[in-house]
């Protein structure tokens, strides 16, 4: 988002349409039908010593810890240090926001001792009608929470906010190119369906610099971590889910079992590491997430990593950017972590004129993920127009017309796909 945003910020003069339709015109379409190379090595294949998995048991036991250690050593590095997780009560910012539908409150969560302490500021609305422990949505932003909600007083704001995150002239910009939705969630419609949206800036726990960002990460790098493994920024933002989760987890207005964990384009990657990494998460949409993310890497389509490592050595181990142009060398691939979700709900959505992430490559990926789904019971993924959501499975995937971004439209799928795999228990 960040180069695209710079680059558009000097053709400010352009009307905003035309410059929307000079954008696409240059994007190629993606095909509607996933079609390319099956995922490898085979997910219940054997890895390394590891003999075939043939059971749960083997999956969970023997399988799942080997990939986890496999992801750490080569793509995202080290998972973080324990911290202790403490939460302060709520502030309540507005009790009858969005037209009385919701309550705003905010809370600071803090990470650690005061001598290491580290934390960030997060935005709770909750439905105001709930009568019981309600679903939530967690979700990461990129410009703070402020971005999301400029006109509410209180709202503590981000040390060191993203040059992408516009306001005046550039606010109508960033929509346009990205989605109505891409500063702000639909709240009126979430609310209305009942679900709950925690939101804060991962930002502050690793910031999105590779200057910057060096310090926070060899914080929370673990002791005697070889070098080449130090904890990237991936690593420590969908640890920064979890703690999110940590901080609601003696609330009684929160359904623990029906936590969802949301991220777009790199807070999608965190957003599946993250639910990868620990079983609470009860199922993640990671939207256009990409190389890392949902999408193959050794497939030749979207971006390669040679590029990512280079424009964001901080997301990643030192170690994954020895496998640029060297990909079929990579230990692993990116079905094998939609795998560690197994048989959790996981939603990978798309777009047609987003080949840069590689919806296709998700799509393969899915697949590829599939036979861990059907170790635990669930039905073969299969897909054959990609417009088409198949609610009837736990992994799930959709492209939509348009560019990289959220939209409404993209929310609407979402609690469709929430409401038919996380309905609410039996009472």
């Amino acid at each position: 988002m960040r180069r695209i945003v710079i680059g558009l910020a000097a053709l400010a003069g352009v009307g905003i349409l035309s410059l929307y339709g000079c954008v696409t015109a240059q994007l190629p379409n993606v095909p509607l039908r996933a079609e390319g190379e099956a995922a490898t090595p085979a997910v219940l294949a054997p890895f390394g010593t590891d003999p075939a998995v043939t059971t749960p048991a083997d999956w969970t036991t023997r399988r799942a810890p080997l990939l986890r250690q496999a992801f750490a050593q080569n793509v995202y590095g080290a998972w973080p240090i324990d911290r202790a997780v403490t939460a302060d009560p709520p502030e309540v910012l507005d009790a009858a926001a969005v037209d009385g539908a919701g309550r705003i409150e905010q809370i600071a969560v803090h990470l650690g001792n005061a001598a290491d302490a580290m934390g960030f500021s997060m935005l709770l609305v909750l439905p105001a009608n709930a009568t019981g422990p309600v679903p939530l949505i967690i979700t990461q932003n990129f410009c703070g929470n402020r971005g999301v909600f400029p006109d509410l007083a209180g709202v503590a704001a981000p040390p060191g906010t993203p040059q992408e995150c516009g306001t005046g002239w550039s606010a109508p910009l960033i929509k346009a190119i990205f989605g109505d939705a891409i500063m702000t969630p639909p709240m009126p419609l979430i609310l209305g369906r009942g679900y709950a949206v925690a939101m804060f800036y991962a930002g502050e726990v690793a910031p999105d610099n590779a200057a910057t960002a060096e310090p926070a990460l060899a914080a929370l790098t673990p002791p005697n971590t070889p070098p080449d493994q130090r904890t990237g920024a991936v690593a420590a933002w969908a640890w920064s889910y979890l703690r999110a989760i940590d901080a609601f987890s003696r609330d009684p207005r929160i359904d623990a079992s029906r936590i969802t964990l949301w991220g777009h384009s790199r807070n999608g990657k965190a957003a599946l590491l993250a639910a990868a990494m620990d079983n609470r998460p009860a199922a993640v949409v990671a939207l256009q997430p990409g190389t890392a993310g949902g999408s193959l890497q050794r497939n030749a389509i979207g971006e390669t990593i040679a590029t990512i490592s280079s424009d964001y050595p901080h997301w990643f181990a030192p170690a994954y950017a020895a496998f640029a142009g060297r990909e079929a060398d990579l230990p692993v691939d990116q079905h094998q972590l939609l795998a560690l979700i197994a048989p959790r709900p996981v939603l990978l959505a798309g777009a047609r004129r987003d080949q840069h992430s590689d919806p296709i490559g998700a799509v393969l990926a899915t697949q590829g993920a599939s036979p861990a789904y059907q170790l635990f019971g669930a039905p073969a993924f299969v897909q054959q127009d990609l417009r088409q959501m198949n609610l009837a499975s736990p992994q799930v995937t959709y492209m939509r017309p348009g560019l990289h971004g959220v939209h409404t439209s993209d929310w609407e799928k979402i609690l469709d796909f929430l409401d038919a795999r996380l309905p609410p228990p039996a009472r």
